[in-house]
């Protein structure tokens, strides 16, 4: 009884120790999060997904993107995606485009529509800290665009 008593003791310790240890914050998944440029008039805000997620240098990167528009997007817009230094606003690497009209036309108003964009060839060496920039672009009009600041700590 005496052992019983002696080995739930030394479980129930074991078991309060190891749920007190704090988990390296390295462990912990975090997703990247795409916030709304600040643009004037406001355009309608972008949902983004990457895959991999975190960005992994020299890989391929998936962008999703999703939106509903109050305005039918025209032909000639562009999804582009490119990452760039924060400190001196210089782009890093290239900028990737994929058109938003396809076979079946372009995105109407009201109705929501998805693009992907295949990055490849994610830059090696990114500063600390850097962005990732989305937007909807025709030309050099914003229609829509989202940032993504990392900063390694």
């Amino acid at each position: 009884m005496n052992r019983n008593f002696i080995f739930v003791f030394i479980l129930l310790a074991s078991l309060s120790i190891v749920n007190a240890i704090p988990i390296p914050h390295k462990l912990l998944k975090r997703t990247t999060e795409f916030k709304q440029c600040k643009h004037s008039p406001m355009p309608p805000p972008l949902s983004i997904v990457i895959s991999p997620d975190p960005v992994v240098s020299g890989n391929t990167e998936t962008f999703t993107v999703s939106a509903t528009f109050d305005q039918d997007i025209p032909d000639g817009t562009d999804l582009t995606v490119f990452f760039g230094d924060s400190i001196t606003g210089a782009i890093i690497g290239d900028i990737h485009r994929a058109p938003m009209c396809d076979n079946d036309g372009c995105p109407k108003a009201g109705i929501q529509f998805t693009k992907t964009l295949d990055y490849s060839n994610v830059p090696e060496l990114l500063p600390n800290p850097y962005d990732i920039l989305v937007g909807i672009m025709i030309n050099t009009d914003v229609l829509a665009c989202a940032i993504a600041p990392f900063i390694f700590e």
